[in-house]
């Protein structure tokens, strides 16, 4: 998933995801993220490459984006990600939940961004 999701980073001002490289990517991360356990650790990856990058703007909410809408990541995983209180994956967990909170939210009324 980091490897994936580092190849996608475009690093520009500010840094954007080339949704594409995601959608081509999609069926590779679908073999590997194979059950919800599996889907969650691959957000807790994602979630620390994050906090490594020192949380860009946005960077989260567009990969959240590319995972959501290729299927590689379905709905109940985000909420479990969302309400994690797994110590081991605290750090940052803050921060990056207050950037994706809306997204999660449209997710839940089905009105994504």
């Amino acid at each position: 998933m980091t490897s994936v999701c580092q190849s996608a980073i475009i690093c520009d001002t500010p840094y954007r995801v080339d949704a594409k490289q995601i959608h081509q990517r999609a069926s590779l991360l679908q073999r590997y993220l194979s059950d919800e356990l599996k889907e969650l650790q691959a957000l807790y990856a994602l979630q620390a490459l994050m906090v490594h990058m020192e949380l860009p703007a946005n960077l989260l909410q567009m990969f959240f984006d590319a995972l959501y809408d290729t299927d590689v990541v379905k709905e109940e995983a985000f909420y479990k990600w969302e309400t994690s209180k797994d110590l081991a994956e605290q750090t940052g967990k803050g921060v990056a939940l207050k950037s994706v909170t809306t997204w999660l939210r449209g997710v839940r009324q089905g009105i994504k961004d």
